[in-house]
């Protein structure tokens, strides 16, 4: 198992993805916990599953949408809301059928998220859910 930490993304940076974004909220089997760049997914799946020795399983979900909009087993896609899965497939068959190697993915701190919700630093009402989520949730 790679010990490879994710460097973190500061608060500034963090309120800038949150609105323009999109953020994935990512939980594994393996009891990790992490806040990722929408964008990013491709990448992350590659890096966390090399990480874990190619046994993690990955659950992403989306602000405002109860079921997880991705689920991997290692490097490999489980299931997919198909919108999203049309978004990243091309980005994550390439990083796993070619020498293509991922980019760096910085992550935020969940403890800190958490602590900025309770002390109204940002909210749990999702003001662009429309423009960054909306369609993923009509499936």
């Amino acid at each position: 198992m790679d010990n490879k930490s994710y460097k973190k993304y500061s608060k500034k940076e963090f309120l800038k993805i949150l609105e323009n974004d999109g953020i994935l909220f990512v939980k594994t089997n393996l009891g990790d916990k992490y806040i990722i760049k929408k964008n990013d997914i491709a990448d992350f799946i590659m890096l966390e599953s090399k990480r874990t020795g190619h046994k993690a399983e990955m659950y992403f979900f989306m602000p405002g949408i109860a079921k997880p909009v991705i689920t991997t087993y290692g490097c490999f896609l489980n299931r997919a809301n198909p919108i999203f899965r049309e978004e990243i497939i091309n980005r994550l068959v390439s990083l796993q059928t070619t020498n293509t190697k991922p980019k760096n993915v910085k992550i935020f701190d969940t403890n800190l998220f958490y602590k900025m919700v309770d002390n109204k630093e940002i909210s749990n009402n999702i003001s662009n859910f429309e423009q960054l989520y909306k369609k993923y949730s009509e499936i």
